[in-house]
């Protein structure tokens, strides 16, 4: 590694060849201030703060630190007289044309301009004139209160809009005096295409662009941050959220993070209003004689829920009573609410919201690639050649998927979408396939096609690194493009262009998000994704991968830990007698040995009345099915109904046992992402009144049925979890990282970014016949 050294105040530092002399500055430990700079954004040389006195002999030369590369032998002074001079004038410059607020502003305190012109002293400017009079709060966006009286076209809005959102929606338009950031045309924020994902607020250092929510509330000293897990969508993102007493009033996104690297999406930034609800259930409650729904104490309502359970199992058996769960549970509740189901209940009736998706992924990526989880991780979308993008609308649904797929295409990747209508990523993709609804598994049939008979695929790699290529040939002769261009709605021509298309640059990356009411969750559909990366030799390498997820926040956590009707924690079929063995040895209690039923099944089931007690965990069904109704009416008929949620729902009314739990960001715990990674939850408001976590609700229930069975801690359920899920190889609490550890967990312990490729013929990836 070249390296290169210099000298700054004195000091001598060695440093990379190609660094500046702000990363050489800090790695010294040597302040040097900046405003347009951010680590996260690319280089701009906009405000000339950080200056700093280039000596060369007998003259020097000011210098932008930020842009600047350091040579070998050059000496650097960093608080000479004359950059002190510059920097004060350079404030006093922007100060001539700012607002003289700040005893009322809301950014005091945060501001990064004021906090300069403290460190320098600069209390006035000499420099008089014309100053820009613009509208504020000139844009009726929800989320962002807009004020460019107070901007110093440091530009880090349009930075960050493109090169972490890739929006492009903040420009700069006009010149001198008249230059001002602005949308194209001037547009408001809605036309011009916005996301609403915040960047352009997060970066800005002097509240141009600004949150809406909290403004005029608080004052940003008054705030406590704490970080962390988000789980709207399966990313995992590590977040701070910004508090006042018993209030979420901010949220940001963590930098070191990478899951999100700074970057959130919509909700993940702004939908909190159901943390902060007025409906949120803060007193247990259960139905008295006249089956009416009266508060009570959480142990009272425990007391009669383990009661009920009981007697529905005894009165109608085992299979008569489900437990599930929905998707912002941590690991360690999941693993308890199959426990309770399988050792206490004994039913393997036990699913979370996204189990049949997650079951069918695991399924499809075991068999393919030995392997039952994504094999790559979400950075390797960005390093991709080619990139697919199916299911979901990704910037809403599964948004650091689509940031870093936009990522890949800014590099000079083919981005192909595949949605049924424009969505806010066709608008930067090379081809926008306009399938018709539930015609994914067609299409992949489509383009397996074209790239096998055009030879197309990676033909080295199919041979080193797979087996059973005669099975998917002779598969893929019966298909015919005429009848996938029928089922897709699209034409056979553009078929073929998007498998010449995707196969043109490797390694390629297909993501597919899952939505809750889509037709994916087949084994065969991401058999078929395996499939066609297998082809292109997409697996196991850096930017080629299947990036399959489901939906929900922790969908991943459930399945590893157990809570899937046809698996024990670590993904051990409940039909093999070895693994209810070895579960056994851990709980003292045999698990039962049919398979259950996924959440659709049991929502069936409880209408023909098959299933007669229900226990809902942070999960209402009626966000699960398309008739509603229909749901309500068979809810209706059950003997008992326990529902335990953080927010109050026409599902509480008919509940014979309502249970007051907590949001995720109110917990302790771990959670997995969809790219295996394992990260710790921190709480970041105090419980109020008489709720508890998921966790203590469900252990509660477990010590009522049956004491042996309750867990003495959240450590010691995550270290019994551990007994079975071999992948976590003895992790614990303790020893997860900050950033998260991704399973299978090495010694250290270290995590695997990716698998490896197959050594040998029996450990080869698999081909699977196109179904």
């Amino acid at each position: 590694m070249a390296t290169g050294t210099l000298k700054i105040n004195g000091q001598e530092v060695e440093v990379e060849k190609g660094s500046t002399i702000l990363q050489a500055a800090e790695k010294a430990g040597i302040y040097v201030p900046v405003l347009c700079y951010h680590p996260l954004l690319p280089l701009e040389e906009a405000c000339r703060i950080c200056v700093v006195e280039d000596v060369r002999g007998d003259w020097s030369t000011l210098v932008a630190a930020c842009v600047y590369p350091v040579r070998n032998g050059m000496v650097i002074q960093t608080d000479s007289p004359m950059v002190i001079e510059a920097r004060k004038t350079i404030m006093e410059l922007l100060l001539s044309d700012h607002p003289n607020d700040c005893m009322t502003c809301y950014a005091t305190g945060s501001c990064e301009l004021q906090d300069l012109a403290h460190i320098y002293q600069v209390k006035s400017t000499k420099y008089e004139g014309a100053r820009h009079k613009y509208t504020v709060d000139s844009d009726p966006s929800p989320y962002l209160f807009i004020d460019m009286n107070k901007c110093i076209l440091c530009r880090r809005c349009i930075r960050a809009c493109h090169e972490i959102q890739g929006a492009d929606i903040w420009t700069k338009v006009g010149r001198g005096f008249d230059q001002r950031i602005s949308t194209a045309f001037g547009l408001p924020l809605a036309e011009a295409g916005c996301e609403d994902c915040g960047h352009c607020a997060d970066f800005c250092p002097v509240d141009a662009i600004g949150y809406r929510v909290g403004r005029g509330e608080v004052r940003s000293w008054q705030l406590k941050g704490t970080a962390t897990i988000c789980l709207h969508c399966p990313s995992g993102c590590r977040a701070q959220y910004d508090t006042l007493k018993d209030k979420v009033v901010r949220v940001v996104g963590n930098a070191e993070s990478p899951s999100n690297r700074g970057a959130l999406c919509k909700a993940g930034r702004f939908n909190f209003n159901f943390i902060n609800s007025p409906d949120r259930l803060r007193t247990a409650a259960m139905q008295n004689a006249q089956r009416e729904l009266v508060p009570c104490s959480t142990d009272e309502a425990l007391d009669a829920a383990a009661a009920a359970l009981q007697k529905v199992r005894d009165s109608h058996g085992v299979n008569s009573i489900a437990v599930l769960c929905g998707s912002m549970l941590t690991n360690e509740e999941y693993y308890l609410a199959q426990k309770l189901a399988r050792c206490a209940l004994f039913t393997n009736h036990v699913d979370n919201a996204s189990g049949a998706w997650q079951q069918a992924i695991h399924e499809a990526m075991s068999a393919s690639l030995g392997f039952g989880a994504m094999p790559g991780s979400l950075q390797d979308i960005e390093r991709a050649g080619a990139v697919l993008v199916m299911g979901s609308n990704t910037i809403e649904k599964h948004a650091m998927a689509a940031i870093r797929a936009r990522k890949a295409a800014r590099g000079g990747a083919p981005l192909i979408v595949v949605h049924p209508s424009p969505v806010p990523m066709t608008k930067t993709a090379n081809m926008h396939l306009a399938i018709k609804a539930g015609s994914e598994s067609a299409l992949l049939q489509g383009l397996i096609k074209v790239i096998l008979t055009e030879e197309l695929y990676d033909k080295a790699f199919v041979e080193k690194c797979t087996q059973d290529f005669a099975k998917l040939e002779r598969s893929v002769q019966k298909i015919n493009l005429g009848d996938v261009a029928e089922k897709t709605g699209l034409s056979e021509e553009q078929i073929r262009d998007a498998g010449r298309l995707y196969a043109s640059r490797r390694p390629a990356c297909l993501v597919h998000g899952a939505e809750p009411l889509d037709n994916t969750a087949n084994e065969s559909f991401y058999r078929n994704c395996v499939n066609l990366q297998l082809l292109l030799g997409s697996v196991g390498v850096p930017g080629g991968t299947p990036c399959l997820m489901g939906f929900g926040g922790n969908g991943q956590g459930a399945g590893d830990f157990g809570a899937l009707p046809k698996y024990l924690p670590g993904y051990r079929p409940v039909t093999s007698s070895p693994a209810r063995k070895t579960a056994a040895k851990v709980w003292g209690v045999s698990p039962p040995d049919k398979p259950g039923m996924h959440c659709s099944k049991v929502f069936e089931a409880i209408e023909r009345g098959e299933i007669k007690g229900l226990y809902l965990i942070g999960l209402n069904p009626l966000e699960l099915v398309p008739n509603k109704k229909r749901l309500e009416s068979a809810l209706a008929r059950l003997d008992v109904l326990v529902v335990q949620d953080c927010l109050s729902s026409e599902l509480c009314e008919a509940a014979q046992v309502v249970l007051p739990a907590v949001t995720f960001v109110e917990k302790r715990g771990t959670a997995t992402n969809c790219e295996r990674r394992i990260q710790r939850l921190q709480p970041v408001l105090a419980l109020q009144g008489d709720v508890r976590s998921d966790f203590d609700l469900i252990n509660g229930l477990l010590g009522r049925l049956d004491g042996e069975l309750q867990a003495d801690s959240l450590e010691s359920a995550f270290a019994e979890a551990g007994q079975l899920i071999s992948d976590l190889n003895g992790l614990s609490h303790e020893t997860i990282a900050p950033e998260g550890v991704q399973w299978p967990v090495g010694d250290g312990p270290a995590g695997a970014e990716r698998i490896a490729l197959p050594e040998g013929e029996k450990s080869k990836f698999k081909f699977a016949a196109v179904k």
